[in-house]
């Protein structure tokens, strides 16, 4: 299992160690598995449980935001597929992809596997995303034995370069229960983040960057004209500062709360009463189906992946991502609603089922069994 940085194995790639593994193949993990910031700092206890656990850790210093810094690591990996002959090489992230592809002159009998967890270009993305990540995504995909598609449109994309080699997955596989189980109360999360008695809590989860779209979130809750709630962004990034500015800018300092990293996300999607997913793109948006898990109604931008799992007025709603009218009006609906959410979050936990670990650990196993 190849991926840039320690953090998507931990976070993404349970299922597929899973079904590998029942499958009677023993497993190892390649990244960086150097803590850093955010998802990163438990890189390191990560791959000693690995370890323990009986999978060979390979850290090998890729660069999560740096490109060229990554390819420095080529012959690193050259030198690793060489010696290993695996007989399958699972890559993730398109960075992962574009590694692996590069190194396929040391192929020979290994089976490639790629999931690119959100391609570069999608339906109305720019000129730069058609001409450039389009084509560079299809040569990747062409090196590989089979390609898993997380949403409907990437795996449209997938059957149209070829057909053989595409294939859908429900995403990374959601530990439902322990989505279910959080280990505080309620109240103790409303208290630690201010929240009087009646007051709303509107929770987000994603980096604090320009392509989360948190800033879009602010400008609705500004456009409604109440202070009755409290909007819980858990992340961190770039933008943290300029998103406070603006909230305070807005009259919503004390109504805005950039709680950082969490490790908590159960505790605090279950004290949560509405779930806002505003980003400009993803490929299957793994937060989106952690508050379904816990039922919350979800109100996320009309985009590909979670237009597979948000169905207007049913189970949520959709808003184009720069429209925060359209976002300020469906907030109010769900917040003078009760019974609405109650029923929308009733539909989302039964939903969430077909993306789960026991569902999508056995699709795999079918998947990988294929070639």
């Amino acid at each position: 299992m190849l991926a840039p940085m320690g953090s998507v194995h931990r976070r993404f790639n349970k299922a597929n160690i899973d079904a590998l593994q029942a499958m009677g193949y023993e497993v190892e993990l390649c990244a960086n598995f150097e803590n850093g910031e955010g998802p990163e700092i438990h890189n390191r206890k990560y791959a000693e449980e690995c370890t323990k656990n009986g999978i060979k850790i390979h850290s090998i210093p890729f660069a999560r935001h740096s490109l060229t810094g990554s390819l420095r690591c080529l012959p690193q990996l050259k030198e690793l597929l060489r010696t290993e002959r695996y007989d399958l090489v699972h890559t993730h992230t398109e960075t992962g992809g574009l590694l692996l592809k590069l190194a396929h002159c040391v192929k020979g009998r290994t089976k490639f596997f790629y999931t690119p967890h959100g391609m570069s270009f999608w339906k109305g993305s720019g000129l730069k995303s058609q001409l450039v990540y389009k084509p560079l995504e299809r040569w990747i995909c062409s090196g590989m034995d089979m390609n898993l598609g997380m949403n409907l449109e990437e795996v449209e994309n997938l059957h149209r370069w070829n057909k053989k080699t595409g294939v859908y997955v429900h995403g990374i596989g959601l530990n439902v229960s322990r989505m279910r189980s959080p280990i505080r109360k309620r109240e103790d999360l409303r208290e630690e983040f201010g929240l009087a008695d009646g007051d709303k809590f509107i929770a987000s989860i994603g980096e604090l960057d320009d392509n989360k779209n948190h800033i879009t979130v602010i400008r609705a809750l500004a456009l409604l004209g109440r202070k009755d709630l409290k909007y819980v962004v858990c992340g961190v990034g770039p933008n943290r500062d300029m998103l406070m500015r603006e909230a305070e800018r807005m009259g919503l300092k004390d109504n805005v709360l950039l709680a950082g990293y969490r490790s908590d996300i159960p505790d605090v999607l279950n004290a949560a009463d509405i779930f806002v997913f505003p980003s400009f793109h993803e490929g299957m948006p793994v937060s989106a189906l952690e508050a379904m898990a816990c039922g919350l109604p979800v109100i996320c931008s009309q985009i590909r992946g979670n237009v597979d799992i948000v169905e207007e007025g049913e189970n949520g709603y959709l808003f184009a991502p720069a429209d925060s009218d359209a976002l300020s009006r469906k907030i109010g609906l769900l917040m003078d609603d009760a019974d609405k959410r109650k029923t929308m979050g009733a539909k989302n936990r039964k939903i969430v089922e077909d993306f789960s670990l026991e569902t999508v650990t056995e699709e795999l196993k079918r998947i990988y069994s294929m070639i």
